[in-house]
């Protein structure tokens, strides 16, 4: 390929992986303002425009009316109030579709340009169909919602969320594999580096899935205190639901106490994986991202989940993945083992 068709490619590549954080930061948002049931019906095609004349307006607000969302927590809110929700839940939607339609133009055209291999082509269409899962999921998270709980399932929300980062870590690795160049003199690396970055980059994955049903649980509005759970290591209520292994997905102590000490682990896990490899330098990034990460986390928890923070701390997951992913493909093409 070309330079100059190889450097369009990785343009679009990156941007379409900074499109897929922004969605990211966007339905992070959506949630916490409580917008996200507000659009009761899933429009693929028609639905990407708003209401247009106040008759609209209020067919919408009527169908929000029957959901248990504004019976329990909005009953009697205001057209004013219901079309600040609706919009945020719009531009959210209105998001995703644009961000499907710059994946997938340009991949067509590239496609037909034959500027991109044919093992690309099988990574990417792998994007495109976890991207039309993610549409499905969207509109599974958000039924979940309005039948009987007013609040989504966080099973469905964590669905969601690593469909998003599926299709991210499938971007990012391609942009990757375009960027890096193996060098003509390798870096010398212990054996178990690349097995030992893998588990980091797995135990991320583990993170963010919690990550995302501490948010479905609520689960951060609980013991709001760092290190110890209000003043315990470990808090007596882990495991008051049965069976025992119900705790570990539906207790909102447990979750958190899990979220905590996962972020911890890989805090730990990548100080060391630095220090055996000080002089690789990606390490660093990937060091400062977990910090970063651990960082934004606690203070999300102090300080009882203030919006900008919490977004910034859901975002950042995303960023510390691509991190890790850029790591291990960088030592993957660059690195030789002892």
């Amino acid at each position: 390929m070309e330079q100059k068709q190889l450097k369009s490619t990785v343009i679009w590549l990156f941007l379409c992986s900074v499109m897929v954080i922004l969605m990211v930061g966007i339905g992070g948002f959506t949630r916490l303002s409580k917008a996200g049931l507000s659009i009761t019906e899933w429009k693929p095609i028609i639905g990407a425009l708003p209401p247009l004349s106040e008759q609209d307006w209020l067919q919408e607000k009527s169908k929000y009316e029957t959901t248990p969302e504004y019976k329990t927590f909005n009953y009697g809110m205001s057209m004013e109030e219901f079309r600040t929700i609706y919009l945020i839940e719009y531009v959210h939607r209105l998001a995703a579709r644009l961000t499907g339609l710059v994946f997938v133009l340009p991949f067509v055209y590239f496609m037909l340009k034959r500027r991109i291999s044919k093992k690309a082509v099988i990574r990417l269409s792998m994007t495109l169909l976890f991207g039309a899962l993610q549409a499905l999921a969207g509109w599974y998270t958000v039924k979940s919602g309005l039948i009987a709980e007013p609040r989504v399932s966080h099973y469905r929300l964590a669905l969601h969320l690593l469909l998003a980062l599926a299709i991210f870590a499938l971007l990012s690795y391609q942009f990757f594999d375009y960027q890096i160049r193996p060098k003509q003199t390798k870096l010398k690396i212990s054996g178990n580096t690349i097995h030992c970055t893998g588990t980091i980059l797995a135990l991320i994955v583990i993170q963010i899935t919690f990550g995302a049903f501490v948010a479905g649980l609520n689960a951060g509005l609980i013991y709001n205190t760092f290190p110890l759970m209000n003043g315990y290591i470990i808090p007596e209520d882990l495991f008051f639901l049965q069976p025992t292994w119900l705790n570990i997905f539906e207790n909102r102590a447990t979750v958190q106490f899990i979220h905590r000490a996962l972020a911890l682990l890989i805090l730990a896990l990548t100080a060391i994986l630095t220090i055996k490899n000080a002089g690789v330098k990606p390490v660093y990034v990937m060091l400062f991202s977990v910090l970063a990460q651990v960082i934004l986390g606690v203070i999300t928890l102090l300080l009882h989940i203030p919006i900008a923070i919490a977004i910034a701390h859901q975002v950042f997951s995303f960023i510390l993945f691509g991190s890790a992913l850029y790591f291990l493909c960088y030592l993957r093409k660059s690195c030789i083992q002892n």
